[in-house]
């Protein structure tokens, strides 16, 4: 009897101190959950008693702590890109803005002749063209990126919608004397997709070349596996970082850019995406490649 009663109390004691120690952890992970709290540390909680079910949720919390940490920094970076975005829309939406109002001031203001005041009426006139792009292109792609939406495809000649991509810009390359020279290897390309979505990549890509750059743009269509679609230039700027470039509002610096939203490409990825294609970037001393892969 005696024997039981040493064996009970030898229990009992293992008990008690089982329970002074988990009484200890769970003491101690609610302060160090406090100073994480308070004092915004990176800090993860620590065991001082090594016990097996008391280190699982110490595991499962430091899970926690670090998924709240990364949920901060992506809400930081974003916050600072929808900071540096504001700053990009507001620089490109008053930049035509100020320069059709000094326009009209002038007008107004001046002792102007018909035919000064209607040639500064087409400056004005294309001016606020810009502005209406400028917002069609924010519009555009907050749709893009506030919805899911499949998109229907049908067969779609790719070499048509490429060539008819190509004459939109035709009068612009050559007021700047320069060109757009297209190499395939095949007259008709027909693929499944849609001609709406790859018509405004096409014109997004060949835009932002024309934009960014001053030489001629060289596009070439390989067949192999896949359709890859090349657009090669020369770049302006060779500071652009290609690993950002489809980053949505990226601009290597406002200052230099052409009437530049960061937006053309942006654009064309998700389209690309959704057209179930990839496009990517790549940069060999001044020669830009932006390419796609159907």
């Amino acid at each position: 009897m005696e024997f039981i009663i040493i064996i009970l109390i030898v229990i009992i004691i293992i008990l008690l101190t089982y329970l002074f120690l988990y009484h200890n952890e769970l003491k101690n992970i609610s302060k160090e959950i406090d100073y994480i709290k308070n004092m915004d540390s990176n800090t993860l909680i620590h065991s001082k008693y090594n016990l097996k079910n008391i280190n699982n949720l110490i595991q499962k919390i430091n899970n926690l702590v670090t998924e709240s940490k990364d949920i901060k920094t992506d809400y930081s970076n974003k916050n600072k890109a929808l900071m540096k975005m504001m700053t990009n829309i507001s620089h490109d939406l008053r930049t035509p803005l100020t320069s059709a109002l000094g326009y009209i001031d002038i007008i107004l203001k001046s002792d102007m002749s018909e035919e000064e005041k209607k040639k500064d009426l087409i400056t004005i006139e294309k001016r606020l063209k810009r502005l209406e792009e400028l917002i069609s292109s924010f519009f555009e792609f907050s749709k893009i990126i506030t919805t899911n939406k499949t998109p229907e495809l049908e067969k779609v000649n790719l070499n048509s919608v490429l060539e008819e991509s190509i004459i939109f810009f035709y009068n612009d390359y050559k007021k700047s004397n320069r060109e757009i020279l297209l190499e395939c290897e095949q007259r008709k390309i027909i693929i499944n997709s849609n001609r709406m979505l790859l018509t405004r990549i096409f014109e997004n890509l060949i835009g932002n070349a024309y934009k960014h750059s001053n030489s001629d743009l060289n596009i070439k269509v390989e067949i192999k596996d896949r359709i890859k679609i090349v657009f090669g230039n020369e770049l302006l700027n060779n500071d652009i970082d290609i690993d950002r470039i489809f980053d949505e509002f990226y601009t290597v610096d406002i200052s230099r850019t052409k009437q530049g939203t960061g937006l053309g490409l942006a654009i064309a990825k998700e389209f690309t995406k959704q057209l179930g294609g990839n496009i990517y970037a790549e940069k060999n001393e001044e020669i830009l490649k932006i390419i796609i892969e159907i």
